[in-house]
């Protein structure tokens, strides 16, 4: 039983061989076009906010525009707080998206469940591509925070079932606002505070290309590792033959 799972096993590596893509990795320069357009989809939790207080804006940064998508993402109560649900297509040029109170008491702790910008691959499942994932900044009352992103687009392109996605690599920092006070010494009257997440785009793009294993060269290495394996039986049983003549060959002598 043993040696027949073996051979399956051996049987099955083989296929994997021809079947599952290796990826060849290269750096190449991005070339910008206006239609550029990328998803991201992100689930955060305002801990101590009501939905109601809670905003969702875009600014764009080339224009100068901030348009406000409140009804575009979804919004549900979990008692005490609420959960925000991203998902919005970014035009690929320097901006920010944020998300603001409609007061100056709104507590602002969170908790960032998951980030992804652009498609989703197979292997795109590292930190790299889910950085902001489990961030929490909890018991920060009424206050401004900002996160910077810096994201590297990578292609997985496979010629075989003609399938390109494009997910983002990324990474962030994080800094408190910190609020100045006025020349005469006096704080500023603050009308809101927000969430904000801007982006910048790195001008490079990694590619990996999926290259598949011939069946010629699957086939030659299964005959290769079956004529190597009936080679190390032969050697094995020519000297358990050997090593059974010399025993008996001395216990004659001996008698």
């Amino acid at each position: 039983k043993q040696w027949y799972q073996r051979r399956v096993r051996v049987l099955y590596s083989q296929l994997s061989m021809w079947a599952t893509p290796v990826y060849k990795r290269r750096t190449v320069v991005h070339r910008e076009s206006g239609d550029d357009m990328v998803n991201v989809n992100m689930n955060i939790s305002f801990v101590k906010a009501h939905c109601d207080n809670i905003a969702f804006k875009v600014h764009d940064s080339f224009t100068g525009i901030t348009a406000d998508f409140t009804n575009q993402v979804s919004r549900q109560s979990t008692g005490s707080g609420c959960r925000v649900g991203v998902n919005y297509n970014l035009k690929r040029i320097s901006g920010e998206f944020l998300f603001l109170s409609t007061d100056n008491k709104t507590d602002m702790s969170h908790v960032i469940h998951d980030c992804i910008f652009g498609g989703t691959h197979t292997f795109a499942n590292t930190k790299a591509f889910h950085a902001l994932k489990g961030v929490k900044l909890r018991d920060i009352g009424s206050s401004t925070h900002d996160y910077i992103v810096k994201l590297l687009q990578t292609d997985f392109v496979d010629e075989r079932t003609f399938s390109i996605s494009s997910p983002y690599q990324y990474t962030f920092s994080y800094r408190p606002h910190v609020i100045h006070n006025k020349k005469d010494g006096t704080r500023p009257s603050i009308k809101q505070h927000y969430i904000r997440f801007r982006y910048a785009w790195s001008p490079l793009l990694v590619e990996y290309s999926a290259q598949y294993n011939s069946l010629y060269s699957v086939l030659t290495n299964s005959i290769a590792y079956c004529g190597g394996l009936f080679t190390t039986v032969q050697v094995l049983h020519r000297a358990y033959l050997g090593g059974s003549a010399f025993i008996k060959d001395n216990m004659y002598k001996k008698l």
